[in-house]
């Protein structure tokens, strides 16, 4: 699996609305932060000069809590995974999977001390992660403990009640050179907190990013056809009436409506229809310039195309070429065959009339529907 595969992967679960999913996730993003800190005090408890350090009894009682906590998000992973696999509720678990990390890590941040060491930087990240994944009403009850823990640990050291950093012998910073020991246990929980950390940032924003685009092409977009809807159609209208005001030059304006779409949806149904509609929006955008002309759907079996710097000639052109591409294409239903044809306005614009060419490309489409459909009228508004 790539890199970029992965980090989708992890986008999609934090996306997800399953919380057996979202605790699945916040179980195994936090596990490799508990087996570092597991990791550095089996080797303290291994070793006498690095055991030396911290307060007798302390470290081991440390060491069983975070085993504990490793052995509980091992078991949430594996409790999330068969409540997601039969569809159960799952609501319970995030707070037992949330509340035990944050406790544990706290203490351990409290026992180390939280203002001179990478633990600070571990809540931090344990918080970003809780909150892309779970609303703040799941995680508030855990949030406010933590802050009581943190508030009430500060009271207890200012009143002389506990000292700083009760889990060590001595503070990781005081006024000397760091230990051996101190030194590499820095280095390495900086990295383990830093490097996440920054990770899970670029995840979060390239999210946001990927979302507001998704939000933007649907603002903009019809979802059945992919083209743009009548809102943005609209905004290009006036757009492109404003700058070839200025420039002179005529623009066109197609509009197009199916013949007998009605009897199409009566006869064969509503999703056979919604065929013939995705059907003609992939022959508009096909019979475009890119970046250049703008097709959207107006409504119901209503399209209509921009054509900048494109005169009469050239937009009938494009419109007999839509009309063959549509009327040659054989749509299936149930066994049986058929086609469908439509009839076409085309307005050439002078002067930057876009509103009134769109209604008289508009009144052109129905003189062809009156003429017998399957044809196109065309007329030039705003010559002098």
């Amino acid at each position: 699996m790539t890199a970029k595969a992965l980090m989708r992967g992890i986008e999609l679960r934090l996306l997800d609305r399953n919380v057996a999913n979202r605790c699945m996730v916040f179980a195994v993003l936090s596990l490799p932060m508990c087996c570092i800190l597991w990791g550095l005090q089996a080797y303290a408890l291994a070793h006498p000069e690095a055991a030396a350090f911290y307060r007798p009894g302390a470290l081991r009682l440390a060491q069983q809590g975070l085993t504990t906590l490793i052995l509980w998000l091992t078991t949430v992973v594996v409790l999330a995974w068969q409540l997601r696999r039969h569809g159960r509720d799952a609501r319970w678990l995030a707070h037992w999977t949330v509340t035990p990390t944050f406790v544990v890590f706290v203490l351990l941040a409290i026992g180390h001390g939280l203002k001179d060491t990478p633990m600070g930087m571990v809540l931090i990240q344990a918080l970003v992660v809780a909150r892309a994944l779970f609303s703040l009403r799941t995680i508030k009850f855990t949030l406010a403990l933590a802050v009581v823990m943190l508030v009430v640990s500060d009271l207890l050291i200012t009143a002389g009640q506990l000292v700083y950093a009760p889990l060590l012998t001595a503070p990781v910073f005081n006024g000397e050179d760091l230990t051996w020991w101190w030194a590499v246990w820095l280095r390495i929980m900086f990295q383990a907190a830093v490097l996440p950390f920054t990770a899970m940032l670029f995840l979060a924003f390239n999210t946001l990013r990927r979302q507001r685009k998704e939000l933007e092409s649907l603002v903009r977009t019809d979802v059945l056809t992919g083209l743009f809807n009548r809102r943005e159609f609209m905004n290009q209208l006036e757009i492109e009436s404003h700058r070839h005001a200025r420039s002179g030059r005529p623009f066109c304006l197609i509009v197009c409506d199916l013949d007998h779409f009605k009897k199409v949806n009566d006869s064969w149904g509503h999703p056979v229809g919604d065929v013939v509609l995705a059907q003609l929006g992939r022959i508009l955008q096909s019979s475009t310039r890119d970046q250049i002309d703008t097709a959207a759907r107006l409504g119901g079996e209503e399209f209509v195309l921009l054509l900048p710097d494109t005169d009469l000639e050239g937009a009938r052109r494009v419109a007999s070429k839509i009309a063959s591409s549509l009327r040659d294409h054989v749509f299936q239903a149930d066994g049986a065959s058929f086609s469908v044809t439509q009839s076409i306005g085309i307005a050439e614009v002078h002067g930057g009339q876009g509103q009134q060419a769109l209604r008289i490309a508009d009144q052109n489409l129905y003189t062809a529907k009156r003429a017998g459909r399957d044809q196109a009228v065309a007329s030039v508004v705003g010559v002098l």
